[in-house]
């Protein structure tokens, strides 16, 4: 973890992100959907509030960690939750979850592996 000049830290690894941080949340809905604990609209709902919470509580992140997780939101800005609005050339149901398996497996990689997201 980083000190940044306003008192805020940088979370350098997925291991330094607290559980109980928005972020640290986005992480465990991460592990859960590769795990099928959770559905991919329950998912993404639950994702994107943790990312607007995290950007409220001015939560920050280094530059390898935050690719990782704009991937997921990028995915999720073309996936149609209801899937009553799904139109062709949107993020699938197996397409959103490619991206966040992808993102895990990168974490491990870059060797940023997290216990409750693997």
């Amino acid at each position: 973890m980083e000190a940044m000049t306003n008192g805020m830290r940088t979370w350098k690894t997925a291991e330094e992100v607290p559980h109980d941080s928005a972020t640290g949340r986005q992480l465990s809905l991460m592990g859960d959907l590769s795990r099928g604990s959770v559905s991919p609209p329950e998912f993404a709902k639950a994702w994107l509030n943790c990312r607007r919470r995290a950007l409220n509580d001015g939560e920050r992140v280094a530059e390898a960690l935050s690719r990782r997780l704009d991937q997921v939101f990028y995915a999720l800005d073309d996936y149609p939750i209801d899937p009553a609005f799904r139109e062709a050339g949107d993020v699938t149901d197996a397409e959103l979850l490619s991206v966040v398996v992808t993102a895990l497996d990168q974490f491990r990689h870059d060797g940023e592996p997290r216990t409750d997201a693997t």
